[in-house]
């Protein structure tokens, strides 16, 4: 091996760990395939899901030896949240969930990260992944309703 082979090597090992360390405080999401017992096994093992549903998202992990569960649309300001003692019943309620969703999601991030921060950065992602791909559920939309005036005008308690 050259002295100059040895040389782009050991940049390339350089150029490497400093990638690395500059994405360590990354959070990443990566497309899963819709099996429960696998999804279950990333929850278990300290990981995070995201189970998408039409327009709403599902976030799961462990916490203070809990599944949690935080809910709500894309997008939205606020939401709801769930947690279930870790028990049989309440791992197969869960695990059945996969048949229920549209898409799920493995979300990686350091321990050390605040789960709130982590939520909105993976949904960011989903959101730009599933538009890209042309999967982004939307609201359904009535192109008509500005012609009918009047109408707005009874629901809204008019003359």
């Amino acid at each position: 091996m050259s002295k100059n082979s040895k040389n782009r090597n050991a940049n390339r090992a350089d150029v490497s760990e400093d990638r690395t360390q500059e994405h360590k405080n990354d959070v990443m999401i990566g497309a899963l395939e819709k099996d429960g017992e696998k999804m279950m096994q990333i929850i278990e093992n300290g990981g995070m899901v995201a189970i998408v549903s039409g327009m709403e998202v599902m976030y799961t992990f462990v916490y203070n030896n809990q599944y949690q569960c935080f809910i709500h649309k894309f997008d939205a300001p606020d939401g709801r949240r769930k947690g279930w003692e870790m028990n049989e019943r309440n791992r197969a309620m869960l695990k059945n969930l996969d048949s229920a969703a549209d898409q799920l999601f493995e979300i990686t991030f350091q321990p050390d990260m605040n789960l709130m921060g982590v939520m909105v950065a993976a949904e960011r992602g989903i959101i730009n992944f599933m538009d890209y791909l042309g999967i982004l559920p939307a609201e359904d939309m009535d192109f008509m309703e500005w012609m009918n005036p009047a109408e707005a005008d009874e629901n809204d308690g008019g003359n």
